[in-house]
């Protein structure tokens, strides 16, 4: 009970903060830039056809990765809001980079894969769940745009605040975006009454759908055997994000 006396009137002492502090309406400009740690993620490879002995077939190729580790990456972006008093709203933009570094992994295929995924030979037998070692597999560069609810508490010189909204994935013309969510804080110091330094803890998950390559091989018709790549491979996955950044705000 004394536990949620202390809980109930830390609360109160917030509340109070939030409601006595110079919570003036303000538009906010901010850049900001810092390193990304994505956590590990399952993935699935599937295509409509498959290479059987160098011969295109129409098939269902679907393999399932237990764990993919991304890699770390460098993070920066700018973000474009207004306060509301407490209270504000914002766009965000960011760079995300869900590059996969060299591994062993372990996958569960019905067919043969041994195709070029972005650009990196790939080679997965079928069985029950196998080993498999990758090369870093470099997908082409992405970014995410959220629309957030933010909050402060605005005591002038110090300035905590926490943001949550709806992330869309922007992607090039061989990579689906999805929407996610992206939520956060962080501490504002004033510098002067428009210009401010901030760092911030910043959580991003949402969904990519990429095309990595195409089946090759060869396929036989009425004027003989013809070579080419046909058939879309796909990876399905999703990204969970922690970045940690630091910038500059502009107020006005």
């Amino acid at each position: 009970m004394r536990a949620l006396a202390m809980l109930a009137g830390g609360m109160t002492a917030l509340g109070g903060t939030m409601m006595a502090g110079p919570a003036g309406a303000q538009t906010f400009i901010d850049v900001f830039a810092g390193r990304s740690f994505p956590e590990k993620t399952a993935a699935t490879i599937t295509a409509d056809e498959a290479r059987v002995n160098g011969t295109i077939v129409p098939a269902q190729l679907r393999i399932d990765v237990e764990s993919l580790e991304p890699t770390r990456s460098t993070s920066y972006g700018a973000r474009v809001g207004h306060w509301f008093g407490a209270f504000g709203i914002a766009v965000d933009a960011a760079t995300l980079n869900p590059d996969v570094k060299r591994q062993t992994i372990r996958a569960t295929g019905n067919l043969r894969l041994d195709e070029e995924l972005f650009g990196e030979e790939v080679v997965i037998d079928p069985g029950d769940s196998v080993s498999v070692d990758i090369p870093r597999v470099k997908v082409p560069t992405t970014a995410t745009i959220a629309a957030l609810a933010m909050v402060r508490i605005p005591r002038g010189g110090v300035e905590p605040y926490a943001f949550a909204g709806p992330a869309y994935l922007i992607t090039d013309s061989d990579m689906s975006g999805d929407w996610g969510l992206r939520a956060g804080g962080g501490v504002k110091l004033m510098l002067t009454r428009s210009i401010g330094l901030f760092g911030e803890y910043r959580y991003t998950r949402v969904s990519a759908d990429a095309v990595a390559g195409r089946i090759g091989g060869t396929v036989s018709g009425d004027r003989g055997s013809v070579s080419g790549t046909t058939g879309d491979i796909r990876v399905d996955l999703n990204v969970r994000n922690h970045s940690a950044v630091g910038g500059v705000s502009f107020s006005f």
